[in-house]
C-alpha cells in the first residue's frame, strides 16, 4: 500500500506540476468552431468540477455553441443514467461555467430510475456485464441537497422522457446516455421523435457503453442505436468520425472522443441553416482561408 500510495502522490505532484506550467490558451472570441471550443476547453479544464467529466464540457461546448449561432436563448443537457450523481453534479457546474461565456441558458436534466438498474429484459441488455436489478441506485435525498439547479427526472425513461417532453423544455443541445441496458437506452431514443422546438437540428451525444468488454453491434447501446437508424428516414444517428484530430493535443488519445455522435435532425427545419458566424469565403495561392 505504501509503495502504491508514494507512486500516487508522485503522479499528482507531477500532474500538479504540469497544470502551473500550462499557459491559459490566448483568447479566441466566440464561434462554433473548433478554435473557440478548444481554447473556451483548456481554460475550463483546469478548473477541476469540469475536470471530472471532460466529455460533458467538450459536449456541453459544443452544443450551447450551436444554440448560440442559431439565436436560442436557452438550451437544455441531460445525462441518462444519474447512479450516483457526480456526473450531474459535474454537468450542472460545467453548464454554469459554460454559460458565463455564451450568455445562453443552459437547463440541466438528470434521468433515472432512483433505484438502480431495472431487471434485465433479455440478451440484449447484456446482463453478463451487469450485476442486475438494483445496481448503482441513488442516494436520492443525499443529491438532491448538492444540487443547485439541476432537475431530476426519476422514473423509467419509457414514462419520463414523453413528460418531459410534454414540459415544453428548451431545445435539447446535448445528450449524455449511460443507461448500460439496451431496452432503457432504446427507450431514452425516443427524445428524438420529439418536435422540431425541443431539439436542436444537430444534437451532441455522447455514448458511454460502446467499446471495451463484450460490447457488440447486437447487444446494449449500439443494438439501440442501430434500430434507431433503421427506424427513422429523416432522423439519424452518426458518429463524429475523427473527432480526437479536432480536439487539444492534451486530450486526443483519452478514451471518450471515441464515444461522441451526432443526432442529426434532417428534417429540422433549421438544419441547413449556417452553423457558424464567419464562414471563409476565399482561398488564396498559398491555401489561406479568407
Amino acid at each position: 500500500m505504501k509503495k502504491y500510495l508514494r507512486i500516487a502522490l508522485r503522479r499528482m505532484k507531477r500532474w500538479l506540476a504540469e497544470a502551473e506550467e500550462q499557459p491559459l490558451p490566448k483568447y479566441v472570441p466566440f464561434d462554433n468552431t473548433h478554435v473557440w471550443i478548444n481554447s473556451a476547453f483548456q481554460r475550463f479544464v483546469v478548473d477541476p468540477a469540469c475536470a471530472r467529466r471532460k466529455q460533458y464540457l467538450w459536449g456541453v461546448l459544443q452544443g450551447v455553441a450551436l444554440g448560440k449561432v442559431l439565436g436560442l436563448p436557452r438550451v437544455s443537457v441531460i445525462e441518462f443514467g444519474v447512479a450516483g450523481g457526480a456526473g450531474l453534479r459535474a454537468l450542472e457546474h460545467i453548464a454554469e461555467r459554460v454559460e458565463e461565456v455564451t450568455e445562453v441558458g443552459v437547463d440541466v436534466y438528470g434521468f433515472d430510475t432512483g433505484s438502480g438498474l431495472p431487471k434485465p429484459v433479455d440478451y440484449r441488455d447484456a446482463p453478463n456485464r451487469w450485476v442486475g436489478e438494483g445496481q448503482f441506485a441513488m442516494n436520492r435525498e443525499l443529491l438532491q441537497q448538492r444540487l443547485r439547479t439541476a432537475s431530476l427526472k426519476l422514473g423509467l425513461v419509457d414514462i419520463t422522457v414523453p413528460e418531459f417532453l410534454r414540459a415544453e423544455p428548451a431545445p435539447v443541445a446535448f445528450v449524455s446516455v449511460d443507461l448500460d441496458y439496451y431496452s432503457s437506452t432504446r427507450s431514452a431514443l425516443r427524445l428524438f421523435d420529439a418536435g422540431h422546438d425541443r431539439l436542436l437540428p444537430r444534437v451532441v451525444c455522447f455514448f458511454d457503453d460502446i467499446v471495451g468488454g463484450t460490447h457488440s453491434d447486437f447487444t446494449g447501446e449500439r443494438l439501440a442505436i442501430s434500430e434507431f437508424n433503421a427506424s427513422h428516414e429523416m432522423r439519424k444517428l452518426s458518429p463524429i468520425y475523427g473527432l480526437k484530430y479536432f480536439l487539444p493535443y492534451e486530450v486526443m488519445h483519452d478514451w471518450w472522443p471515441e464515444l461522441f455522435y451526432f443526432a442529426h435532425l434532417f428534417d429540422h427545419p433549421r438544419y441547413n441553416e449556417r452553423d457558424q458566424i464567419h464562414k471563409p469565403m476565399s482561398m488564396d495561392i498559398e491555401g489561406k482561408e479568407h
